[in-house]
C-alpha cells in the first residue's frame, strides 16, 4: 500500500512555499542557538552520498541524517529539492545533542504548515568570517571609453571610497552610472574614475539612491514577511556621455536585461552560472548558491540579500572595491552552443566571508537589477558606444606584465609593484585611433613592457630612445631564438644541447653554433636566453644599490622578453613560415615577389588572433591561475637563461611550431575570420598555457633578483609610485641596459 502512503513530492513545492513557511516559523528558527542565517534553496548533498539507482529509485525522497554538511562536501544534484537552508556555526550530532543543548535548540527537519505542507529543511554548517581583502593591482585601464567593471572612486570623511562602475541608465533625458550608494556618497559629491592614465573626474553623485526596501514593496504578491530587501545603489550623473560605452570591460557583448519578476523568480535559478567584472578583482565567476539570504536579523526584523553568489571553484572571488559591479547570467541554448549569451541579473553590494579548508573564500551578496530599475524608474541602456571594446590590453605582453605582479611572493616586492602596475602594463586600446609612432614624443610615456617594440626596435632619428638603425639592428636579436634549427650535417639543436646540458647556456657555445651553421649576420643570431640573463644581473645589482626607480623600469621592460620567450615563434626557425621554400611568384599586377608556405602566419597567430578572442583567452589564462608551474630554482643570471630555455621548450611543446604552421596552410592562410578562428580552435587553450607559463617565470625572475639584492630589507617609504617621466628618462638612455649582440654580450654577463 505505498502508493497509499503519506509522502510529500518535496520537487513540487514552489518559492512562495518556501517563503510562507520560513516566515511562518520566524521567530521560532531564529531563536535556535547556533543558527546565523537562512536561506531559500536546493538540498545540499553531501559529495559521498550514493546517486538514485534501480535499487533505491527513491532516494531523492530520504534524508541522510549522517555527519556535518559543509558548502565545501556537499553540493546540489538534478534531483535536489526546493528547501529552506539554515546556516549554523556548529554542527552537533543527534546523539551528541543533549549534552550540550536543550532539546527545542535542534533544527527540525521538516517545516509543517497548518494546511498539510512540508517543507523540507537542509542544515549546513559555515563559519562566517571577516571578508578577505585584496590590494588592487592597478589594472591599466584604456583611455577611450569607461564601462562597467571600471573603478569609481569619491572622499568622505577624508577617506578614499571604492566601487565598480555597473552600467549605464537613463530616466529619458539623462545617462547615469549604476553602482553602490556607498561608493558615490552624499547629491554632489565629485566621483572620479581612471581615464586617459590617470584619476580623472567623471560626474556627480545623484540624488537618486536605494537604501533598504521593505521586502512586500519589492515582492508584494510573495508572502507577507518582518524582511527588508538590502539594496544599497546610487547613481552618477556623468559629465560627458561620449567618454562613456555600454559594454562591460573585459566581458563579451552583454545581451537583453535578465528580466526577474515573481513568476519566474524560483530554485531553477540556482546553480546557474554568473560572471561579472570588479574594479578590484577583475573577472568573476560564480553561480548562484541561494536565494533571499537571510544574514541579519535586528529588533525581530530579517534583512535579506536577493541572491547569494558562490564564487567558482573558489577562484575569481569578489574582494571590497568591487561593490556596485553587474552580475550577468550565463545562458546557453543548448550543450552544443559554444557562444553563451551574458544577461545582466544583480547588482552587488557587499560579501560575506566564509571559511573553507583552503582559506577564506567571499560570496557575493547581490540585489537584482530588474527590481532595481523598476525602483528607481530608469531603463537599463545597450547600445551606446557599443562598439569600443574597452579591454585592459589586446596583447600578450601587457597581459602576461599584469598576471605576473598578482604571482610575486616576496611581499615588498608585491608593494613597489602594484604602485607602478600602470607604469609597466600598456593598454592598447588607447593605439586605436592611429599610428602608434605619431603618438610617440618626448612627452608621451609608453608602459614599459612594450618599451622594446615601441621605442628600442625603432630608428633613434625617428623615435627619441630609439636604438636600431641601418644593418646593424643591436635590439632585434635579443628579441628571438632560433633554437630548434638543426646544427651542421643534423646534428642537435640549440635546445637539444641546452637541455642536456645547462653549460651549454653560454655565449661561446652558441658562437660556435652559428657558425657552424652559416649564420654570421649578428641581426640573425637571436640571443633572447642571454638577454634575459642580463636583465637579472642588472635587477639584482639596482636592489642592492637601492636605485629603485632602475629596477622598476627594467622589471617593467622584462616583461616584454619573458612574454617573447613564451611565444612559440619566438623560439623557432618556422617563425613566419617556411622561408627555406621561399621563392619567386607571379603577382596580379604583372610583377612577381618572394613568397613561402605559411607566409604571414606570426602576425595572424600572436596579433590577429590574440586580438580577436581577447575574452577568451584571458577566460582561459584565470583558469589556469593556481596551476603548478615548475622551473628550476633561479639564484643567478645564468638560472634565469636556462629557465628561460625551458620556458621556450614548453611553448613549442604546447603549440608545435611546424603544426601551427601547417594548419595556417591547411584553414587558407591569411587573416579571414575563417582562418584566425581556426587557428584559436586549434591552439587557443594551449596558447594560453603558454601565457600563464611565461607570467609564471615572469614573477619568478622578479622575485629572484629582488631577494638576491635584498630586496625586502627596503624602507617602506621607497616602495610607492614613480613618476612616469623619471621612468621615460631612463628608457631613453642608450646606455641603460645597452642592446648588445651575440659577439658583444658576454663582457656584461
Amino acid at each position: 500500500m505505498a502508493v497509499l502512503d503519506s509522502i510529500s513530492n518535496f520537487q513540487t513545492l514552489s518559492l512562495k512555499d518556501l517563503l510562507e513557511a520560513r516566515e511562518h516559523y520566524h521567530l521560532h528558527l531564529l531563536n535556535k542557538k547556533n543558527v546565523v542565517g537562512t536561506a531559500v534553496g536546493l538540498y545540499l548533498i553531501r559529495k559521498t552520498d550514493p546517486w538514485p539507482d534501480e535499487k533505491n529509485p527513491d532516494l531523492d525522497q530520504k534524508i541522510n541524517p549522517e555527519g556535518e554538511r559543509t558548502l565545501e562536501n556537499s553540493e546540489s544534484r538534478p534531483y535536489s529539492w526546493p528547501c529552506i537552508l539554515v546556516f549554523v556555526d556548529k554542527w552537533v550530532d543527534e546523539e551528541n545533542f543533549a549534552e550540550n543543548f536543550r532539546a527545542n535548540d535542534i533544527v527540525p527537519k521538516r517545516l509543517y504548515l497548518p494546511d498539510g505542507r512540508i517543507i523540507p529543511v537542509c542544515v549546513v554548517r559555515v563559519s562566517p568570517v571577516e571578508a578577505q581583502q585584496k590590494h588592487t593591482v592597478g589594472i591599466n585601464w584604456p583611455n577611450t571609453r569607461v564601462g562597467g567593471g571600471f573603478p569609481l572612486f569619491s572622499r568622505s570623511q577624508e577617506q578614499e571610497m571604492l566601487g565598480s562602475v555597473g552600467c549605464l541608465v537613463t530616466d529619458g533625458h539623462t545617462t547615469y552610472a549604476l553602482t553602490s550608494r556607498h561608493v558615490v556618497g552624499k547629491p554632489g559629491s565629485i566621483v572620479y574614475s581612471r581615464l586617459r592614465g590617470q584619476r580623472s573626474r567623471v560626474g556627480v553623485a545623484s540624488n537618486l539612491t536605494l537604501t533598504r526596501q521593505a521586502f512586500n514593496d519589492i515582492y508584494p504578491y510573495l508572502p507577507r514577511s518582518r524582511s527588508y530587501t538590502t539594496i544599497d545603489v546610487g547613481l552618477v550623473e556623468v559629465d560627458d556621455l561620449r567618454d562613456w560605452t555600454t559594454r562591460a570591460f573585459g566581458l563579451p557583448e552583454i545581451g537583453a536585461l535578465a528580466d526577474i519578476n515573481e513568476m519566474n523568480l524560483g530554485t531553477r535559478l540556482i546553480d546557474q552560472p554568473v560572471c561579472a567584472y570588479g574594479a578590484t578583482s577583475g573577472r568573476l565567476n560564480g553561480t548562484v548558491k541561494a536565494l533571499f539570504y537571510r544574514f541579519q536579523s535586528i529588533s525581530g526584523y530579517d534583512y535579506i540579500s536577493d541572491l547569494l553568489i558562490a564564487p567558482h571553484d573558489g577562484k575569481g572571488q569578489t574582494y571590497p572595491g568591487d561593490s556596485g559591479t553587474i552580475w550577468h547570467l550565463v545562458l546557453k541554448r543548448n550543450k552544443l552552443d559554444k557562444k553563451p549569451t551574458f544577461h545582466p541579473l544583480a547588482i552587488e553590494w557587499g560579501g560575506q566571508g566564509l571559511a573553507f579548508s583552503d582559506g577564506t573564500r567571499n560570496f557575493a551578496l547581490a540585489s537584482i537589477l530588474s527590481n532595481v530599475l523598476h525602483e528607481l524608474n530608469v531603463q537599463l541602456v545597450v547600445d551606446h558606444n557599443a562598439g569600443v571594446r574597452p579591454f585592459w590590453g589586446a596583447t600578450g605582453h601587457y597581459s602576461i606584465a599584469q598576471y605576473a605582479i598578482g604571482l610575486v611572493k616576496s611581499p615588498k616586492l608585491i608593494k613597489l609593484l602594484i604602485a607602478n602596475a600602470e607604469r609597466i602594463s600598456f593598454n592598447r586600446a588607447e593605439l586605436e585611433s592611429g599610428d602608434i609612432n605619431q603618438q610617440l614624443n618626448v612627452n608621451k610615456f609608453v608602459p614599459l613592457a612594450d618599451v622594446p617594440d615601441i621605442i628600442w626596435k625603432k630608428a633613434v632619428s625617428k623615435v627619441i630612445g630609439g636604438r636600431d638603425a641601418g644593418s646593424q639592428k643591436p635590439e632585434h636579436p635579443t628579441h628571438y631564438a632560433d633554437i630548434d634549427a638543426r646544427g651542421a650535417n643534423g646534428s642537435p639543436s640549440l635546445l637539444e644541447l641546452c637541455l642536456a646540458d645547462k653549460k651549454n647556456v653560454d655565449v661561446a657555445v652558441w658562437q660556435a653554433f652559428y657558425d657552424s651553421i652559416g649564420e654570421t649576420k649578428q641581426a640573425t643570431r637571436g640571443l633572447l636566453p642571454f638577454r634575459i640573463w642580463q636583465f637579472f644581473n642588472a635587477m639584482k645589482k639596482y636592489v642592492s644599490n637601492k636605485n629603485y626607480v632602475e629596477f622598476v623600469t627594467a622589471a617593467g621592460i622584462l616583461a616584454h622578453y619573458i612574454g617573447d620567450a613564451c611565444q612559440p615563434l619566438h623560439g623557432s626557425v618556422l617563425s613566419d613560415g617556411y622561408k627555406d621554400q621561399a621563392e619567386e611568384v607571379p603577382t596580379n599586377t604583372g610583377g612577381t615577389k618572394i613568397a613561402w608556405p605559411a607566409k604571414g602566419v606570426h602576425s595572424a597567430y600572436e596579433n590577429k588572433m590574440i586580438d580577436d578572442y581577447t575574452t577568451n583567452l584571458f577566460d582561459e589564462i584565470e583558469r589556469q591561475i593556481g596551476a603548478s608551474v615548475t622551473f628550476s630554482p633561479i639564484q643567478s643570471g645564468h638560472d634565469a637563461a636556462v629557465a628561460v630555455i625551458a620556458l621556450m621548450a614548453e611553448a613549442q611543446s604546447l603549440v608545435p611550431p611546424g603544426k601551427l604552421c601547417d594548419k595556417y596552410i591547411e584553414l587558407g592562410s591569411g587573416t579571414s575570420k575563417a582562418t584566425i578562428h581556426g587557428l584559436w580552435q586549434a591552439f587557443g587553450k594551449e596558447t594560453a598555457k603558454t601565457m600563464y607559463n611565461g607570467a609564471a617565470l615572469l614573477a619568478l625572475v622578479w622575485d629572484a633578483a629582488w631577494n638576491a639584492g635584498s630586496g625586502e630589507n627596503t624602507a617602506i617609504d621607497k616602495l610607492g609610485p614613480i613618476p612616469e617621466l623619471a621612468l621615460q628618462k631612463l628608457y631613453q638612455d642608450e646606455n641603460f641596459l645597452p642592446s648588445l649582440d651575440l659577439d658583444h654580450i658576454a663582457a656584461i654577463l
